[in-house]
This record gives C-alpha cells, sequence and structure tokens, in this order.
C-alpha cells in the first residue's frame, strides 16, 4: 500500500475485513485480521485464490482453517524464522493497535450518538433562550470533543498503517529471501514444490499443459575435484543465469538440489519443451568457463536434461519421476542430451 493514500485505503479494508469476519463469526484476533485484510484488498492473490476454493469448497470457514492458512502464507520455516518470528510479532502487535483504536473510534461515535440525541430531547421542552444557548454550548462542545478524539485516531491509523506496510515489506523481502537460492540467484527447492503444485492446479483448473524439465550438469564432480569447489560454484553460477536468459516470463526456473536443476513451463507442450530443453542444453554448452585474469579455461559445461509432460490428477511425484527417468535415460545414453518421458 502506498503512504500517499494508507489512511482512506486502511480505513477502507479495514471495515470491509472485520464485516466479512463477522459475517462468516470468525474471531478479529490479529492473525484472521490479517488474513481477511489481504484477502478484501487483493494484497495477496495466492491467499485469495485459496480462500476463494475454500468458500467454494466448503460454503463456510473455521478458525482452523484461518489459522492453517495463516501458517502457509505468512509463517516461513527455514533460516530466516527468527526474523520472520520476529516480524510477525511486530505484525500482531501494531493489527492489535489497530483493532483497539477502531473499537475505540466506534464506542466514541456512539455515546456523541446518544448525548446529542438526549440533548435533542432535553431541548424540546425547554423555550427560553438562555437554556438554548446552554444546549447549544453543550452542543459545541461535544462536537469539538469528537472531531479532536477522530483527529487523534486519524493520525493513529496512518502511523499504524504506514508501520504495517513497512513491516509488509520486510516480510516480503524475507519471503523472497527465503526461496531463493543463495548462490545461484534463482529459485529453491521450496520454491520449485510450491510453484510445481500450483502450477499443477492451474493446469488442472484451465484444462492446459504444464511440462517440467530436470537438468543435471555433466561430470560436475570433475570440476570440483580439478579445480576445486570456488570454480564449481561458477559453474553452478552460470547454468542458473543462462536459464533465467533462456525461460519466458511464466517459465520457473530452479535449483532442485546440489548440481541438478529444473524448470517448470506452464501452458507448454511435450514436444515444445523438449525444444526448449534443446536450445538451454546448447546455448550452455558453447559456454566456456575460463579465468578472467590469467585465460586459464576451465572447460565446457554440459547439461543431461529429462522432460516429462503432467497429467492431470496425477500424484507430482510420478511426474518428478519420469523427469528424471528420462534425466538418467540421457545420462546413460552419453550425456549432453535432451531425452523425453516414455508415453
Amino acid at each position: 500500500m502506498q503512504i500517499a493514500d494508507s489512511f482512506a485505503k486502511a480505513e477502507e479494508y479495514a471495515e470491509l475485513a472485520f464485516a466479512t469476519m463477522k459475517q462468516r463469526g470468525i474471531p478479529a484476533t490479529p492473525q484472521n485480521y490479517t488474513l481477511w485484510y489481504d484477502y478484501v484488498s487483493d494484497k495477496n492473490p495466492e491467499l485469495k485464490m485459496a480462500i476463494d476454493a475454500i468458500l467454494d469448497q466448503h460454503g463456510s470457514f473455521s478458525s482452523e482453517i484461518c489459522q492453517q492458512l495463516f501458517q502457509k502464507f505468512y509463517q516461513i520455516e527455514g533460516n530466516h524464522s527468527d526474523e520472520i518470528h520476529q516480524v510477525g510479532l511486530k505484525l500482531q502487535s501494531t493489527m492489535k493497535q489497530v483493532i483497539e483504536q477502531i473499537g475505540v473510534a466506534g464506542s466514541d461515535s456512539e455515546n456523541y450518538g446518544e448525548k446529542i440525541a438526549s440533548l435533542a430531547t432535553d431541548i424540546a421542552s425547554e423555550d427560553n433562550v438562555a437554556s438554548l444557548k446552554s444546549f447549544v454550548e453543550e452542543i459545541v462542545l461535544e462536537t469539538a470533543a469528537i472531531t479532536e478524539k477522530n483527529k487523534a485516531l486519524q493520525n493513529q491509523l496512518q502511523q499504524s498503517s504506514q508501520e504495517i506496510s513497512k513491516l509488509q515489506q520486510n516480510l516480503d523481502r524475507v519471503k523472497a529471501e527465503s526461496l531463493t537460492d543463495a548462490l545461484t540467484q534463482i529459485g529453491n527447492r521450496k520454491l520449485f514444490d510450491a510453484k510445481l503444485m500450483q502450477e499443477a492446479g492451474n493446469a488442472s483448473a484451465e484444462g492446459t499443459e504444464l511440462c517440467l524439465l530436470l537438468m543435471d550438469i555433466d561430470h560436475f564432480k570433475k570440476f570440483n575435484d580439478t579445480y576445486g569447489h570456488r570454480i564449481g560454484d561458477e559453474v553452478l553460477k552460470v547454468v542458473g543465469k543462462k536459464l533465467v536468459e533462456a525461460v519466458k516470463g511464466q517459465d520457473t526456473p530452479a535449483r532442485y538440489g546440489g548440481e541438478e536443476f529444473a524448470c517448470i513451463l506452464p501452458d507448454t507442450s511435450l514436444e515444445d519443451a523438449a525444444d526448449l530443453a534443446d536450445q538451454i542444453r546448447e546455448k550452455i554448452s558453447k559456454q566456456v568457463l575460463k579465468n578472467k585474469k590469467t585465460g586459464q579455461e576451465f572447460g565446457r559445461i554440459t547439461l543431461s536434461i529429462g522432460v516429462s509432460r503432467y497429467v492431470i490428477g496425477e500424484a507430482l511425484e510420478n511426474l518428478v519421476q519420469r523427469a528424471d527417468e528420462a534425466l538418467y535415460r540421457a545420462k546413460n545414453q552419453g550425456r549432453n542430451k535432451v531425452i523425453k518421458e516414455i508415453s
């Protein structure tokens, strides 16, 4: 959310989030508020898709489901867990303040309305100027008081909104880091698993094709044993960079583990996936790794690649297994090859 419209939008989304939770009988806890604020504001498309799917399937919501969704979308395991925990605590604290501030505003507004209504009743029974003047003065004082309180509330909510925006940015940064391989700067295995599940769901819902490439660097151990792990790391970086350059915006390259890489190809046929794999293989095989200072060459990098196509409704383990089997056939047939799954 941008600071320029943070208060107006925060107020609008907060009211809608609370109304939605109340309608579905969901307690207004900080965790639940975070979920439904992001849902009504479209801040998290994947979360919105998940909630809509649950609503379509079950038609109702529970605190248990909210807890599961919060754990899935906002709690990240791994090396960033401590940082996520601290940001999460701060976010929950800020959400609690927002809830309390809005609650106070509701109470103050209700009291103000009751006070004005009472004064209006009293005015109707008076007919002298002095009494009416007194009533007017009291109304002015009450109105001034509620105006000042609302101004203070506006400032508090705006500060909270800005704090939430900063926390959201921190969460986005940490989430991105937790899904990125530190060495190659492409997606890691955690991202691969999540993205493959998402794209399989999209393919099933839309009736589109989905393919997977599994790639292994040929003779990678030789690079490490002959030239050291620093050169081995450079090999991995080169492969990661070339994968990013080769794929389209909707495709997802990732480091699968060790010297293995993967690429998820939505809306792609088996033949087109195999053609892309061969382009990647050929492009990388032309890359000569050398020491820029001395000119020493460390050899060429080649890949063996297996290609598989998703069958709607199958377990994703089967898709990965077929790509893996094709990869090993490529290895056994001399390496630096692309092999498609056996249909």
